[in-house]
Formats: structure tokens, C-alpha cells, sequence
């Protein structure tokens, strides 16, 4: 059985990791695997305390997890090297990890490994804000639609996930210059035509930009969406990559789940 990968630090952003692991791992029958990776510096806790307290978690959300079971690994090492070989070793359909935002990153071990978590893994990364409101359904999944070739290469993740949890898929078409409106056009076009192909209800809104990062999240908060699905290779524009990547930048300030997929590598007559 596959598995979800949870990285954990003990921090209140991993507990969310955890319970957000659950929903999904509930939803698609698979276990769950929490990986500890021990700092190759500063003050280290003994194997025997470290397990400990993983117990003590597993025991806190045992009865929540329906389908599939709890494991644990514990390595030495550098936190997004280790996660990104357990995933593939374990042929993870997921890596989870909290993180914590501009105020507080870095606070934690894994909050601050979260962008090298993505750049590193083959598997899509689910990275959750601490203090996340699980209070409410998985109603709404933003898809950000931009002029990059790879832009398109989420939907599939999108159906998968709209589909075990009966979202609605809101499309965001951005456009940062007047010369790629007929570009983003034709990839919403193709998107529609996918997701009804799925039966996957959706909405589409459009809207012109400078920075990518800030129009998709002001959008995601407008209709209270509850996840944004991204690639890690975007649009490239000047306001962009002054403030630091795409994914990078969804990572720090985004107060919702961000699930962020890594490109297939795309031969450019398939445009």
C-alpha cells in the first residue's frame, strides 16, 4: 500500500500535517508514515524520548486514521534530503509538512526545510500553515491557470483530490501582459474540457497582475477556498522573481494548504 509521508518536528504545525495526512489517507485507504529526521546540529533528543513521543502522537490520532495504520522512521540527516528519499523509497503519493509563514520561519525544523521539501521530492508536497481551521470541508480548490507550458500538468492531481472530496475547482486565469491573454485563453479552454470530461464542477475567473503569488492568494481568500494547487515551475515575470519563486512565496504566505506539484519535463511542440 502507498503511503503518505508526514515530516514532523513536534511543533503545533506538524500536529496539523498529521491531521490533514488523515483526511486525505482516510479518503484514499493508505497508511501513514511519520518521519523524524534528526538535525545533524545543535541539541539532539535521545532515540528513546524521540520514539516516545512519536507513540505518544500515534496514540493521539489513532482513532482518527479508519482504513490504514501508523508507522514511524527516524534518520539523521538534512530534513528535505531525507523526506525526498523516503518518499521515493516508499513510493509516497504524498509528502505533508506544516510550516509556519514569514513570522515564524524559523521557528522549527521542518518549517523551514518546507521549500527544499518541494524543490527535492519527486511526489507532490502538502505543505499546511499551523493554526489551520479544520472546522470546515474541502469545498473549494483554486487553480491558478498562467501562460507556462506547465502550468496544465496539475489537473490531474486536481481531479483526484476533487473528486474524493466532492470540491468545486475555482480556475484563476492570471495574466501578468497583454501578450499572453490568448496563451492563458487556450490553456483555461483545455482545462474546462478536462475537468468536464470528469464531471468535476468548476468556475472560471480571470484577472490581470503583476505578481502571480499576490493575485492568486487575494483570490483564494475572496471565496474562502481551502486549498491552491500549484506547480513549482510558473510564469516567470520581474515581480516574481524579485521576491523569490512562485512555490516559495505560496509556501510563506499562504494561510491555506498549498499542494504543489513538480513539472514533467515538456517537448516544445506540445504547446
Amino acid at each position: 500500500m502507498e503511503e503518505i509521508i508526514v515530516g514532523i518536528d513536534f511543533s503545533k504545525g506538524s500536529e496539523c500535517a498529521i491531521e490533514l495526512a488523515i483526511d486525505m489517507a482516510n479518503k484514499m485507504r493508505k497508511n501513514i508514515k511519520l518521519v523524524y529526521v534528526v538535525s545533524p546540529s545543535g541539541e539532539e533528543m535521545s532515540i528513546e524520548k524521540t520514539e516516545s513521543k512519536i507513540n505518544d502522537l500515534i496514540t493521539k490520532y489513532a482513532d482518527k486514521l479508519i482504513g490504514g495504520n501508523f508507522k514511524y522512521e527516524v534518520v539523521k540527516g538534512k530534513v528535505s534530503e531525507k523526506l525526498s528519499l523516503i518518499a521515493k523509497e516508499e513510493k509516497a503519493s504524498y509528502v505533508v509538512v506544516g510550516t509556519h509563514g514569514t513570522s515564524g520561519y524559523e521557528k522549527d525544523w521542518i518549517g523551514r526545510n518546507a521549500y527544499k521539501t518541494i524543490e527535492e521530492t519527486e511526489c507532490p508536497v502538502l505543505t499546511i500553515r499551523e493554526n489551520f481551521n479544520f472546522n470546515k470541508d474541502l469545498e473549494n480548490i483554486v487553480v491558478p491557470i498562467d501562460s507556462s507550458m506547465e502550468t496544465r500538468q496539475k489537473m490531474p492531481y486536481v481531479v483526484k483530490i476533487a473528486k474524493l472530496f466532492n470540491s468545486t475547482v475555482r480556475i484563476l486565469g492570471l495574466y501578468t501582459s497583454e501578450s499572453i491573454i490568448t496563451v492563458v485563453d487556450k490553456y483555461i479552454e483545455q482545462v474546462e474540457k478536462y475537468l468536464t470530461n470528469f464531471d468535476i464542477p468548476y468556475t472560471v475567473e480571470k484577472t490581470a497582475c503583476e505578481n502571480i503569488t499576490t493575485a492568486t492568494l487575494e483570490y483564494a481568500d475572496s471565496i474562502k477556498a481551502d486549498m491552491v494547487v500549484i506547480m513549482t515551475e510558473q510564469e516567470k515575470s520581474f515581480s516574481n522573481l524579485v521576491i523569490g519563486s512562485y512555490a516559495q512565496q505560496m509556501i510563506h504566505h499562504s494561510m491555506i494548504p498549498v499542494l504543489t506539484i513538480r513539472p514533467e519535463e515538456i517537448n516544445s511542440a506540445s504547446r
